[in-house]
This record gives C-alpha cells, sequence and structure tokens, in this order.
C-alpha cells in the first residue's frame, strides 16, 4: 500500500492581504505555517535523505578533531539543514569508533522584553554535530570515523547524498541517488528502468542482454569478441548493425545469409570469409560495397553474377561506387534521366552533345518538371537548402518562394552594391536595419538624396541637410519648419502652443516675441534664477527694446483666488525712470505698555520695525519708547516709565515680508 500522510495539521489557509489591514501575530505565523509546510512535504515527498552539498569532513590529527565544511543537506522530515561556516568539531565522547551525523535544529533568540519569557523576536536555525555509535534518526550521515592513539581515520565512502523520490503505488521506495563518495559518478535507481526513446551508451554495459531487446543503434562486435553463430538463435540480424565486421569474429558455427539481409561487403573490412560458411549465398545478399574475390578463398562460380555487362542494367536497390561517368561513345556525352529515358523533364546532361535538339552550347541543363529541391542532411533530418519552382522563383532555407522571384530565411552577407531599380524595400516592424561599428567616419551611412541623409562621426549621429528640417503629420501637413544657418543660427517656424521637459541651456540670448506689440508668454513651473552677467556680480533682469527707442518699464504680477476666476494683481510696477511703485507687506501693531517686559516682533532679516503710535507723559525724567534689533536677530518693541510714574503706551509695526 502506497504511503500516505497526516494533512491533519496541514497548513491550508494563508492571510489575504488589503491595504489598512491590521495584522495580529496569529497572521504571520498563519503565512509561515502554509509556506514551511509546503516546502518541507515536496522535500519530504519528492527528495530522499542526505547531503545536497558541501559538508566534507577533513581531519586534523595535531588536534585529535575534525573539520566540517559548510554545506547543505536534507532530512527525512523534509527539513533542509544548512551549516553556514566551517565548523571545528571534537566531542568524540570517548568513543574510539563511531558515526559523524548532522541534525536539524532551531531555537528562539533575541528576547525582546527580559522578564517577559515569550517575547524573543526571532527563530534561529543551528544545525547541530554529533558522534555516536549509531547515527540518530532523522539524521544525515556525514562519514565514519575510526579513532585509535589520537589518530583519527575517515571512511567518506558511507556519506549519504540526497536525491529524487519517485512517487509510486505501492510503499517500496523509488529513488535516484549518487553512489557516494565511491563512485561519484554512478546513479543508483532502486527499482526498473523502462526507456521509451533511445538510449545512449559510452561505457560499458554489465550484466545479462538479450539482443531481441536491442532494436536499433550499433553494436559493435569488438564488444562481442569470438562470436559464434549459435548464439544467434532468432531474429534478424542486419550488418548496418555491426559496422566494421571481422570475419575472425565469428569462428564457429555456420552464417546463413538468409539471417544477414541486405549484406554489404563494405561492412567486412579484416580476415577471410569461407564461403562454407556462407551456405546458399545469393547476390541479392550483397547490394552495395566491392567484393574482392582474395577475402572469400574458394570462391564458386555462381557466387558471382558481375562482370562486364553488355547491353541495360537495371538496379532496382542503390549504386554505390568512386566514379560514375555516363556517355554514349568515348566522345559523346550522355545523360541522366531521372525518370524513363528520353524524359526531357526530369533530366541532367550536358548541352555540347545537343541531344535535345534545343540547340548546341557549351554548358549542362537541369530539366525540372515541377520544380527542383536541393536538400542537404541525412536520414529524416534533411532540410531543403535551394529550392526552384516550375515558375522560376527561388528560395533558400526553405521549400515555398511564394510570389517572391527570391526568397531567402537566414542571414546573408552582400559584398559590393545592391541596386533596386524599381518598387521598394518592405521590412516588419519588428525589424531593424543595422549598421557595424566599422566605418565611422564623416560619410553618411543612409542617403536619402544627394547630400541629404543620415551618418556617423565617431561616436556623433548627424544628419544632412540644406538648411531647412521639416516635421509633418501623416496628412503630409507640415507642424514645423526648423531652419539652420550656417554660423549655427535656429529658427523655429510654427503656431500653437509647445513646451520643453528637462533643463534648457541658452549660450547666447533668448528672444520672444521680438516684434513691437507682441504678446507672447513664457510659461515656467518652478524657480527662475538669474546668473551673475559677466564679471560684475550682477544679474541683470531687464525691460528693453534694442529695436526702438522708447520708454519701457516693468511689471510684476501675482495671483488671488477668486470667486469665479482667477484675479491678477499688480504687484510691484518700475517705472521706466526707476520709481517702485506697489504694495508692501506689513504686520498686525505690536502693543507694549509700561511695566511689561519689552514686546518681540518680526525677524530683522525679514522686515523693518517703526513706531506707529505713542501716548502718555514724557515729563523729562527719563521716559523712553523704542525699537531695538535683540542678540537673536528679532525686531523688539519697548521703553522706559522714568521717574515721573506717568503711565507710557507705545505700538510699532514690520514692513517688509512675515517671519
Amino acid at each position: 500500500m502506497a504511503k500516505t500522510t497526516d494533512f491533519t495539521n496541514f497548513g491550508n489557509e494563508r492571510p489575504n492581504y488589503f491595504a489598512g489591514q491590521y495584522l495580529l501575530e496569529d497572521d504571520f505565523e498563519i503565512q509561515h505555517k502554509y509556506l514551511s509546510d509546503r516546502q518541507r512535504y515536496h522535500n519530504q515527498s519528492l527528495h530522499i535523505s542526505g547531503i545536497i552539498e558541501g559538508l566534507e569532513v577533513a581531519v586534523i590529527q595535531d588536534t585529535k578533531s575534525v573539520q566540517i565544511k559548510s554545506g547543505s543537506a536534507i532530512n527525512s522530515s523534509g527539513d533542509l539543514i544548512i551549516l553556514k561556516e566551517n565548523i571545528t568539531f571534537s566531542d568524540f565522547k570517548n568513543l574510539t569508533d563511531g558515526v559523524l551525523y548532522i541534525q536539524y535544529a532551531q531555537g528562539k533568540q533575541v528576547q525582546q522584553q527580559k522578564d517577559v519569557p515569550d517575547s524573543y523576536t526571532r527563530w534561529i536555525e543551528k544545525p547541530i554535530l554529533g558522534f555516536s555509535t549509531t547515527i540518530p534518526e532523522n539524521s544525515v550521515n556525514l562519514g565514519k570515523l575510526t579513532i585509535a592513539q589520537n589518530t583519527i581515520t575517515l571512511d567518506a565512502n558511507v556519506r549519504e547524498y540526497s536525491g529524487l523520490s519517485l512517487p509510486n503505488s505501492n510503499s517500496k521506495a523509488l529513488t535516484l541517488r549518487s553512489g557516494g563518495n565511491a563512485t561519484p559518478n554512478l546513479a543508483v535507481l532502486t527499482g526498473s528502468l523502462k526507456i521509451d526513446g533511445d538510449l545512449t551508451v559510452t561505457g560499458t554495459i554489465s550484466g545479462t542482454i538479450d539482443t531481441k531487446n536491442i532494436t536499433s543503434g550499433i553494436l559493435n562486435v569488438d564488444r562481442i569478441a569470438n562470436l559464434s553463430t549459435d548464439k544467434i538463435t532468432s531474429g534478424t540480424l542486419n550488418v548496418d548493425r555491426i559496422p566494421n565486421l571481422s570475419t575472425d569474429k565469428i569462428t564457429s558455427g555456420t552464417l546463413n545469409v538468409d539471417r544477414i539481409p541486405n549484406l554489404s561487403t563494405d561492412k567486412i573490412t579484416s580476415g577471410t570469409l569461407n564461403v562454407e560458411r556462407i551456405p546458399n549465398l545469393s547476390t541479392d545478399k550483397i547490394t552495395s560495397g566491392t567484393l574482392n574475390v582474395e577475402r572469400i578463398p574458394n570462391l564458386s562460380a555462381n557466387k558471382i553474377t558481375s562482370g562486364t555487362i553488355v547491353g541495360d542494367l537495371t538496379v532496382n536497390g542503390n549504386i554505390t561506387g568512386k566514379n560514375l561517368s555516363i556517355s554514349a561513345d568515348g566522345s559523346k556525352r550522355g545523360a541522366l534521366f531521372l525518370a524513363s529515358i528520353g524524359d526531357y523533364n526530369h533530366v541532367l546532361y550536358n548541352n555540347l552533345s545537343n541531344i535535345d535538339n534545343e540547340g548546341v552550347w557549351d554548358g549542362a541543363k537541369w530539366n525540372v518538371f515541377n520544380g527542383l529541391n536541393i536538400r542537404v542532411g541525412s536520414g529524416s533530418s534533411k532540410s531543403t537548402a535551394l529550392y526552384i519552382n516550375n515558375t522560376g522563383n527561388v528560395a533558400i532555407g526553405i521549400n515555398n518562394p511564394g510570389d517572391y522571384k527570391l526568397n531567402v530565411q537566414g542571414n546573408q552577407l552582400l559584398q559590393g552594391s545592391l541596386t533596386i531599380q524599381e518598387g521598394k524595400v518592405s521590412l516588419d516592424g519588428s525589424q531593424q536595419i543595422i549598421f557595424s561599428d566599422n566605418g565611422t567616419t564623416n560619410q553618411l551611412k543612409l542617403q536619402l538624396w544627394s547630400g541629404y541623409g543620415l551618418g556617423i562621426n565617431g561616436s556623433t549621429l548627424f544628419y544632412t541637410a540644406n538648411g531647412n528640417h521639416s516635421w509633418r503629420d501623416n496628412q503630409n501637413t507640415e507642424r514645423m519648419l526648423l531652419s539652420t544657418a550656417v554660423d549655427g543660427g535656429l529658427t523655429v517656424k510654427g503656431t500653437g502652443s509647445s513646451s520643453f521637459a528637462g533643463n534648457l541651456t541658452v549660450t547666447g540670448s533668448l528672444s520672444v516675441g521680438v516684434s513691437v506689440n507682441s504678446t507672447t508668454n513664457i510659461d515656467l513651473s518652478g524657480h527662475v534664477q538669474l546668473k551673475e552677467y559677466g564679471l560684475k556680480n550682477i544679474a541683470f533682469l531687464q525691460a528693453r527694446d534694442d529695436s526702438s527707442n522708447r520708454d519701457i518699464g516693468l511689471r510684476i504680477r501675482t495671483q488671488t483666488q477668486g470667486s469665479t476666476q482667477r484675479n491678477l494683481v499688480d504687484a510691484v510696477t518700475i517705472t521706466p525712470s526707476g520709481e517702485i511703485q506697489g504694495k508692501i507687506w506689513y504686520s498686525d501693531e505690536y502693543v507694549w505698555k509700561n511695566g511689561q517686559t519689552d514686546v518681540k516682533m518680526g525677524h530683522s532679516s525679514k522686515c523693518v520695525a517703526f513706531l506707529t503710535y505713542t501716548q502718555g507723559k514724557f515729563a523729562g525724567s527719563g521716559e523712553q519708547v523704542f525699537t531695538y534689533i535683540g542678540s537673536d536677530g528679532y525686531w523688539y518693541l519697548g521703553g522706559k516709565q522714568g521717574s515721573g510714574g506717568a503711565d507710557i503706551v507705545a505700538k510699532a509695526r514690520c514692513i517688509g515680508s512675515p517671519s
């Protein structure tokens, strides 16, 4: 019966997260259990306990200890064991013979509140290393150690490596794992193996082999020395299965040629083959190659049916030879008919013989009726290299040129020029025209007209035109015209608004709306920063017109929110003569009375204070009111009562900007 798992406490729920969710400890525990249960179940069900990588053991004789290198393993419960650093182990418990093992372990660490036992914030996985006479349950074997007179001997061949466990319908394990340290390149499978495809073996196959189960591939007779034919008692043995067959490998028994159909002599390359060993030799068993009679002594005449053939030769099989020459006589060229003789729709011949009565010229003709398909490859993997259909269309790489006179599938290398007198070059939208990185001199790579096109100069992409550059829409309507002058001047013509994303640096002058009465706007979002003009340590904001002699002032406007639409406020106006007109911010009135501390007002970097009101009796006894800047940089309003004891009141405002 198949092994079953108790899924009673298996995590099958996980949190559903959403924005603003209030998460509790239980939510995170459920999430962790959901993931860890699945990972542990995967490891336990589809893998077997053992070492994954590392965990090599090295003996340190001088200190009677061993070093265990970092690595990983899986135990039988599906726990992943990680040893992060190399560890030196010496706790042998006075044992002289035992197993070194590693176990999975975890513990709580990082206590958040000292007096709260259950306030640890971390689970730390730290494996346990041990040494005992028998390996504990759920541990992984790292090696066997023998200790004699402080000398440690390591047997690493008992180390077990992890592998694959295949689910099946019974409780018997079906696993695949490494052969261990003794045979690291050996894959050990518990159970039988069925292969539906091909099996290629470059090494040695051991055990009993039934040849009826070998139905494809090549069997080399050097692997079957002293082959006796009485060992082959059933089935048909094809010599293509035994290349380079040497007769000294067949030392007994009688080999019947009916057992070796399609015998080709090129399969017999050494030794002497006695015809008594091949009774009833029929010529239809020798269908290719060259048969040397020295290889078959005592050959009887009825065994050879070839020689000089006078007349026609009909071959139903294949003809294999070194050279094949076709001619009517010693001088007249012949023809190779691919169908019946005289069928000039399927023939290959040299035209100088004029055997088709179509005229004489020294060249070859290859006539095909429905098309010519030249293929390369072998077996069922042959593919079309060149195809010509009955309309003269040519395909390279495929067997259907379609409506194209030339259809090429794959990459092409063209050295020289390509001229297209009529038509156009069409590319699929996902294709590219790519130029190599060679030849980056100042020359056009793509010429659209004489002197017009695209090119590369060093690392710069440039295009050439005669000063005018136009952008048009898909209706061929011009949207923008860009004109460049010889000295680098740039003129943009167009209507409508333009936007610019990023920084714009103008090293010369920037003129916008240069005509008189122009109402052109420059809309900016952010700061306008004016830098030093020349080396005068001054930045200029000017209102001027170099094309006329007239008065021009400068006005700065702000915007306030209205009930239905915005309100534009003339904040500051500078007249042509330099007078400044506008609104100046001032604070509410600050009030000081004698007997109270000085009143703190605005900061001196933002505003200037001035008295707006005084009241009281100044009897000449030291009464004062004043404003001053304190040590903290703020303006203060204060005064002195004097000896007369009169009541004094003072008020002041700050003018400038709010602090």
